[in-house]
This record gives structure tokens, C-alpha cells and sequence, in this order.
């Protein structure tokens, strides 16, 4: 079966799940899949913009920057796999970060679905 991980924001409390975008969970499937694009969105870092930068109003481009970022797998002896997926303190963004990475990314053939 395998482990399977999850990208926490220990600072946020927030999470990105990644078979909620369709995508597998193991640390070598969110390595070389699209699902890797969260981390240059969220975690940008820039005063200003230009070329090939976010262009539009954006809730979430750069919103990890500088905070505690995890990708925590189910077997870590800490535990936080389970908690960050079961306490009502945590919350998971992968549904509503994707429309902003989508319009970033606006190449149709690269864009990131939902999990039907």
C-alpha cells in the first residue's frame, strides 16, 4: 500500500490533500506530478510583479511564505497526518487554491482538476 502525505501549514493550519486534485499521495507521485505548482504559488515571495509573475488579485500566491510548511506522511511517529485531517482546527485549501493556480497557469493542457 504505502504511505501516503499531506502538504501542511503548521503556522495556518491549513492543508493541501492531494488526492483531492486527482493526484496520488505518495511522496514520489507529488514529486513529479503538476501538484508540485502549490509551492512556487504559495510559497512566492515578491514585492512587485513582472514578467511570468501572478498578474491578477490573488488570495493565495505567496500566502505560505516564510511559514512552517511540511509535506507529513501517515506513518510519522508525530501523529500529524491523522490530526491535521480530523481536527476542525485545520483546513483544507486544495478546492479553492486551484482556481487562482489555474488562471496562473493558464495553459489549458497543465491546469489541475478536482477529484469528481
Amino acid at each position: 500500500m504505502g504511505q501516503y502525505f499531506v502538504i501542511a501549514n503548521i503556522d495556518k493550519k491549513e492543508y493541501i490533500n492531494p488526492h483531492t486534485m486527482a493526484f496520488g499521495a505518495k511522496l514520489w507521485e507529488i514529486a513529479v506530478n503538476r501538484i508540485s505548482a502549490v509551492f512556487p504559488f504559495l510559497l512566492r515571495k515578491s514585492s512587485e510583479g513582472g514578467g511570468g509573475d501572478v498578474d491578477f488579485d490573488s488570495k493565495y500566491a505567496g500566502r505560505w511564505a516564510g511559514d512552517r510548511i511540511v509535506v507529513v506522511g501517515d506513518y510519522d511517529e508525530s501523529g500529524l497526518y491523522d490530526f491535521v485531517k480530523v481536527s476542525p482546527e485545520w483546513k483544507e485549501i486544495s478546492p479553492e487554491i486551484l482556481d487562482e493556480l489555474n488562471k496562473f497557469i493558464g495553459v489549458k493542457e497543465m491546469q489541475i482538476e478536482l477529484m469528481d
